[in-house]
This record gives structure tokens, C-alpha cells and sequence, in this order.
């Protein structure tokens, strides 16, 4: 099957590539703005509203005219800025007509602007260099990458995005590859997501929760909240913080990419919680007339929820199962912690780490027996017999939970 694969790999510049591109999120910035100003300008004077083609017309007369420079970078690094400004009024109208808050697209100060995305990317842009890659674009700079992976050329490429993090910058690169099942397995797998271990299986394999380093990062925001607002010392340590956060997601991604890659190779079917972390992770805090109750304890276990990244764990085993020709399925974790695994009554563990059932006597690990009752879930809602390759469940109870 075909699917979109995407490599991001770190750009290697020399001093004045580093000034130049600069300079061109300076140039595309200013025409984010004005391109804003017209739409808005159009619409108050003539109810006119102006379309993501019209405005590419007249990025033509800009570029004619050299505006700004405009005509010396290349065209689809500009369609793609005019791109993300069409992309923002349509998700306003969408909102408008959701009747949510409607998010009016703002102008971008230069600090905003951080990423270029590239429109109509084709093949020659990326091409080897004495063993590493080199992407060519119209007025950059030579943009080198050194690709742990291979990038496959071959492949059709389907997004080109040059992303600035803190002092380095970064390249996105998304080809379509045609990606070949797994071999098939019987073996299916339920699992549990948690705080105090970040992901339970129903076979007993854990991983364990992300430790973050919350000092260290409270150390580094106080250092930039004593730094006086526009002085260098300021901006050294505010690059300082966003290093240490960009390092602490690539470690948190790479594990979960472990984690999700060997599930995926031996398990045949996938059962995991449809947990809405959005809605578990909201602020307690409340209102002025009606305030919440316990909001420090709140915020403290909606930051450990989020650092377990179950949402990141989620969609990578969606689309690796989708990938690999796997069944992957989301089953609704209701009482899924307090059910028996083996008889199905439903118990109270409290806070206690082990599961202990009053009625037909079964002691195991609280997030085993949520596994598995995950697991008999996802192989009702799977609705393949099959799967059950083991006694794990009695199926009437948990039918609901399907």
C-alpha cells in the first residue's frame, strides 16, 4: 500500500546560510501580512473575499516587480506562505460556522514566523552530495542533510517544510512509499495507558512512565523570567529552554517509536483505550463565581498525564498498524480497571496496585486486568473469534464495552 512516510532530518549551514535564511523569513513574513491586509481590505471596502488563487496572481505582479525581494526566492517557498493564510480563514469559517470561538487570523510579528513551507515540491529538490543530501532552492543557501536513514528518491515527494528550532533549523521531508504488510500473526494485544507506568500490555510487557527533568526546566524558566525583556542575555537563555524541551521530545518520540514498532511487529491485533486526553487533561481552575476545587493537584497529574504522550502512542500505533496490514481498534474504557478479567465482577481496587477479585479469587496487577479486559473488548469490537487465543474473558460481560 501506499503511504506517506515522512524524514526529519537536521539542515547543516555555514554562517551566512544561517543570516540568509533570515532574511528570507523576514521577506516572508512581510508578504504574510500583506497578503492578510489585502483580504481584509477587500472585504471592508468591496465585500469581496479573495481566494488562495487570487492572491497567487498577484504574488505574481509582487514578484514581477521584485518586491521585497520576492522575485530572487523561490515561488513555491511564496505559495506556501499565501497557502498557510488560506488554510487559517478556512479553519475561522469553519469555527464560525461551528459557532465556537472564531480565531480572526492576526498579523505575524517576525518572532511568529518560524516555518517555510514549500508548495508544489517535486524530486530535483533533493538530490546526493558526497554522501549526504542537498536541497536546492531557488535564492537559499546550500542546504545540506546527514540522514540516518536513507531517503527514498525514488518515492514521490509530497512536502517540503524548513522549520527554524531556537539557533538550528530543520527539514520535514514527506515522500509516498509503498509499504509492504507483516507477516501475518494470530497474537493480539490489549493495552493500558497510565501515569504511574506509561503503557501496560495484556501479555504483562510495561513501559515505563517518562521521567522528565522538571527541575532542570524550572531552573531554565526562572533564569528567563529574571532576564530583562529584549536583552541578548534573555534571548541566549530563551534558546537555551527551547533546546532542552526540543531534546526532551525527540528521547520521548524515539521511545514511544520503540515501543509502538515492536507491538506492531508481533501482535496481529491491537486493542488500546479511546481516551479523550483533551477533555481529561482540563484545567480545574473554574470560573470567578463557581471556582474549582483541588486545582494545584489537578495540575500537577494533567502534567504527568500529558508527558506520557498517549496521544503521540495512539497515532503512531494507528497508522504503523494501517502500515503493517494490522487490525487496530479503540474500545471504551469504562469500568475497564474495576472489572474481574476472568469473571467479570466488578470491583473497587481503590489506589492499590493490585487487582484483587471477591469473587472468584484472581490477584493480579491492576494494569494487567485492565489489559486484559481491554483486550476482550477489542476482540468483540473486532468482531473476529479468532483472535482469542487464549482463555482471557467471559465475553457477555464486557459486550457493552465493545
Amino acid at each position: 500500500m501506499e503511504a506517506h512516510a515522512a524524514y526529519v532530518v537536521r539542515l547543516k549551514l555555514r554562517p551566512a546560510g544561517y543570516r540568509r535564511m533570515e532574511s528570507i523569513l523576514g521577506c516572508l513574513n512581510w508578504l504574510y501580512n500583506q497578503a492578510l491586509e489585502c483580504r481584509k481590505t477587500a472585504y471592508e471596502q468591496r465585500k469581496e473575499s479573495l481566494s488562495f488563487y487570487d492572491q497567487c496572481k498577484w504574488l505574481t505582479q509582487l514578484r514581477t516587480a521584485n518586491e521585497h525581494d520576492l522575485g530572487e526566492i523561490a515561488i513555491g517557498a511564496s505559495r506556501g506562505m499565501l497557502k498557510r493564510l488560506d488554510l487559517a480563514f478556512q479553519a475561522f469559517f469553519r469555527r464560525v460556522r461551528a459557532g465556537q470561538a472564531p480565531g480572526f487570523p492576526r498579523f505575524r510579528p517576525l518572532s511568529r514566523c518560524r516555518t517555510i513551507d514549500v508548495a508544489d515540491p517535486h524530486n530535483g529538490m533533493v538530490s546526493r552530495h558526497n554522501g549526504d543530501y542537498l536541497i536546492r532552492l531557488k535564492g537559499f543557501p546550500r542546504l545540506r542533510v546527514r540522514s540516518a536513514r536513507p531517503l527514498p528518491l525514488d518515492a514521490p515527494l509530497k512536502s517540503v517544510r524548513l522549520t527554524q528550532r531556537g539557533c538550528r533549523w530543520e527539514a520535514s521531508l514527506v515522500y509516498a512509499v509503498d509499504k509492504q504488510p507483516l507477516a501475518p500473526s494470530v497474537a493480539a494485544v490489549g493495552i493500558d495507558m497510565g501515569v504511574r507506568k506509561r503503557m501496560t500490555c495484556s501479555d504483562g510487557t510495561v513501559l515505563a512512565r517518562a521521567q522528565r527533568d522538571w527541575k532542570r526546566k524550572r531552573r531554565l524558566q526562572r533564569s528567563v523570567s529574571r532576564g530583562r525583556k529584549g536583552s541578548a542575555t534573555r534571548r541566549k537563555r530563551v534558546a537555551a529552554l527551547q533546546r532542552f524541551d526540543r531534546k526532551q521530545y525527540i528521547r520521548e518520540r524515539n521511545a514511544c517509536h520503540r515501543a509502538t514498532t515492536g507491538i506492531i511487529r508481533r501482535h496481529g491485533l491491537i486493542a488500546v483505550e479511546a481516551l479523550k486526553v483533551t477533555n481529561m487533561t482540563r484545567s480545574a481552575k473554574g470560573t470567578a463565581d463557581k471556582p474549582g476545587s483541588n486545582v494545584k493537584a489537578k495540575a500537577g497529574l494533567n502534567r504527568e498525564v500529558l508527558a506520557q504522550n498517549w496521544s503521540l502512542l495512539q497515532s503512531q500505533l494507528r497508522y504503523k498498524a494501517a502500515w503493517g496490514g494490522r487490525e487496530y481498534v479503540e474500545v471504551d474504557p469504562k469500568h475497564t480497571s474495576q472489572d474481574c478479567s476472568r469473571c467479570g465482577t466488578r470491583n473497587h481496587p481503590g489506589h492499590s496496585e493490585t487487582y484483587r477479585c471477591g469473587a472468584c479469587g484472581l490477584v493480579a496487577d491492576r494494569d494487567v486486568n485492565a489489559a486484559a479486559n481491554i483486550l476482550a473488548a477489542g476482540v468483540l469490537a473486532a468482531g473476529a473469534s479468532t483472535w482469542a487465543v487464549r482463555p482471557c474473558v467471559a465475553p457477555e460481560p464486557y459486550a457493552r464495552v465493545a
